[in-house]
């Protein structure tokens, strides 16, 4: 056998006698599991009633459509769609489906699935979160709110095998951004089954149209697998991804510090972190405000509204935040500056609320604060409560728990509520389609007919300085009608070494989708070579 102590004694020698340090290169690359922590709860596996952005971000293993998002500048990257055409006036749209595209199981991904896929999301009785974002599609608004009943009116047909058309109402040049989104994806026929009820059980394992299949799931964790069947499973190089489901910050920052987590997106305590460089506090296309109920009580008088955004102390309302807003939309390249809003004039807002009783000696003054429990929305629902009291109103303030809070907000029974929007493309329809009058995603129950003119004459537009314009012009109406009271664009926060990590980047969308990341070398210490 060979003597060990011999090798150790050479290199030991050669150490000693160069200017510069040698170390090995580490036995664990490449690593066979990407672990991380996005979030302290079960997703919903089916694209089709997921929301929220965690759900997103796992989702992107699991699920593909026709495209995807690049991970740097999240420009719309050809996934299943191998290539496709826009006719002359913008309102046909021709994709050719990848033939080498399968599921996980085997079975073929076709023009037929895509339909499919999306006649289920438009179904009337999904009430699916981000159907109207096909509102563009000739007959989708009208099947989807139950008008048409007939599915042979919606503009989706597969032409061939693996020709997917679709026909639009008005040209939509962003609508590749728009089919980035999980809930656009490939689903399986056996999936699209379950999508409607109460979420699966735990034993439910969707069939995969993405990198990665669900190997495992436990209580406190989820374990993902490289999907062979994958039409680009060449370009997937992460074997497994370990996702641990836990919102225990000390834990899982002592494993990020051990080397244990690769990851962490959900729950850390930033302060604790031993390499400050890991820590990723980026801008994002993302907007918390509140809204106002405008369906019902005091909320849906527009006079009502302005008086008590005039009462708001704005700048104590934002000052415990990195990014106040002023606006919706977060402000982007191309965009429109509009001007937001920040001005406060409490005997003004009295003035205005003493005409506004004059005339409606009947109507309640009272006002209901929905928020989620949170010190945080607790402090600013108090600041409100303070000012709006001062104007005559009975205020109370209600709290929720977040599992429970979301889908609460549907119904009349409060006057103002709060929510922190994460934009699910990069563009500023993502933030204004909220508010459209037959949206899905329409909590506030706000309807504008020129508001709505706006947004339509925005999407037949054909250039985006053009789209933009007008967008703007839609989001300062929105503004002036005190539909909204924007709180704060809220910056992403990852804590992850990038040293050793590649295809994961900071981008506006936090979205990081798992098919681009992969292991890397790490890079030696200055004057440190590597020996493997």
């Amino acid at each position: 056998m060979s003597d060990s102590r011999s090798l150790c004694s050479l290199l030991l020698a050669a150490f000693l006698a160069m200017p510069s340090f040698v170390v090995f290169a580490s036995e664990d690359y490449p690593q066979q599991q990407f672990v991380a922590n996005i979030s302290a709860s079960m997703p919903e596996w089916r694209p089709h009633r997921a929301y929220n952005a965690d759900e997103a971000q796992i989702l992107s293993a699991v699920y593909e459509g026709l495209f995807v998002y690049d991970p740097y500048n999240l420009d719309p990257v050809p996934a299943l769609a191998e290539s496709w055409t826009v006719s002359s006036d913008g309102l046909i749209w021709t994709f050719q489906i990848r033939k080498d595209a399968a599921f996980s199981n085997g079975d073929p991904i076709t023009a037929a699935t895509f339909r499919d896929s999306w006649m289920n999301l438009l179904a009337p009785s999904q009430a699916a979160p981000y159907a109207s974002l096909l509102d563009d599609i000739e007959g989708a608004r009208a099947f989807r709110t139950g008008t048409q009943a007939d599915p042979s009116t919606v503009g989706i047909s597969a032409a061939a095998e693996y020709t997917l058309q679709i026909r639009l109402v008005a040209p939509a040049e962003h609508l590749p951004k728009i089919l980035c989104h999980h809930s656009f994806s490939a689903v399986h026929a056996s999936d699209l089954a379950r999508t409607e009820g109460s979420r699966p059980d735990a034993r439910y394992r969707p069939v995969s149209s993405g990198p990665f299949i669900v190997a495992s799931i436990s209580d406190s964790e989820i374990l993902l697998e490289k999907n062979t069947a994958y039409w680009d499973a060449q370009q997937v190089h992460i074997p497994s991804i370990r996702l641990l489901v836990t919102d225990n910050a000390d834990d899982l920052t002592r494993g990020f510090n051990r080397g244990e987590i690769h990851w962490l997106a959900g729950a850390s305590k930033i302060d604790q972190v031993l390499d400050a460089t890991a820590v990723h506090i980026t801008p994002m296309f993302a907007t918390e405000y509140f809204f106002f109920r405008t369906t019902w009580g005091a909320g849906a008088d527009s006079a009502v509204r302005k008086a008590l955004l005039l009462s708001v102390p704005w700048e104590e309302l934002r000052n415990t935040y990195l990014i106040p807003a002023t606006t919706l939309v977060f402000p982007i390249a191309g965009y429109p500056e509009i001007e937001g809003i920040e001005n406060s004039d409490i005997p003004q807002a009295k003035k205005m609320i003493e005409a506004w009783k004059a005339d409606h000696k009947d109507a309640s003054t009272e006002l209901v604060i929905s928020i989620p429990e949170s010190e945080n929305y607790t402090a600013l629902a108090g600041i409100l409560k303070s000012v709006w009291e001062e104007l005559g109103f009975t205020v109370a303030v209600r709290t929720t728990p977040y599992s429970r809070y979301y889908n609460s907000l549907r119904t009349d029974d409060y006057t103002i509520g709060i929510t922190s929007w994460i934009g699910d493309f990069a563009d500023p329809l993502t933030f204004l389609e909220m508010f459209r009058p037959d949206s899905s995603l329409n909590d506030s129950g706000w309807s504008n007919s020129e508001y709505e003119r706006m947004i339509r004459e925005a999407s037949a537009k054909k250039l985006s300085k053009d789209r933009y314009a007008k967008l703007a012009e839609a989001e300062k109406l929105l503004l002036d009608e005190g539909v909204i009271l924007p709180v704060a664009h809220n910056p992403s926060l990852n804590v992850l070494d990038m040293d050793g990590i590649a295809g994961w980047y900071p981008n506006a969308l936090d979205i990081h989708p798992f098919k681009f990341v992969r292991f890397t070398q790490k890079k030696p210490l200055p004057g440190v070579a590597l020996l493997h």
